[in-house]
């Protein structure tokens, strides 16, 4: 039979090393890099968003090298979101409606946000060479790499885990 003291010691335990974790910093992009809500069109609000890295990815329904990429998107997003990236779809499709855009994109295994380019989002992402185009930036709003399409996952994939 276990002492009685070893469960909650335990516990203490790992909520001490859990609390060790250092805390992600927030977002400090420039004023130009904003974003609008996919759906309202209102802006979007990035001053939430904790992380180290940024994945912009840029895409339209329309593209299928852009259809293509957003399975790899997914999973490069579920693996290294606890390691601090935060990655975003820029919706640069603006015939179809916002609703079957996020339809379409659940289909594909998107489950990041989606959202559409702020006013002055593509100025400051210059130059914008094609569609799709995928951007990864540091906290501080640097552009770190460039991705022009179709990426190569393992260079993408390299250059995240660079700069996490």
């Amino acid at each position: 039979m276990r002492p009685v003291w070893i469960v909650p010691l335990g516990l203490l335990l790992g909520l001490t090393l859990v609390s060790c974790q250092p805390a992600l910093a927030p977002f400090h992009l420039p004023e130009a890099m904003t974003f609008k809500d996919l759906v309202t069109g209102q802006p979007y609000d990035t001053g939430q968003m904790r992380g180290k890295l940024l994945l912009l990815n840029f895409w339209a329904a329309w593209s299928p090298a852009a259809v293509k990429e957003l399975p790899e998107l997914a999973a490069l997003a579920q693996a290294f979101a606890p390691k601090g990236l935060v990655t975003m779809g820029v919706s640069m499709d603006e015939a179809s409606p916002p609703a079957e855009l996020l339809v379409f994109a659940e289909r594909q295994g998107v489950r990041y946000a989606l959202v559409g380019p702020g006013e002055k989002l593509l100025d400051a992402i210059q130059p914008l060479e094609s569609i799709p185009y995928t951007v990864l930036i540091d906290n501080e709003g640097k552009i770190l790499a460039r991705f022009r399409s179709p990426f190569k996952p393992r260079d993408l994939r390299e250059a995240i885990e660079k700069n996490l």
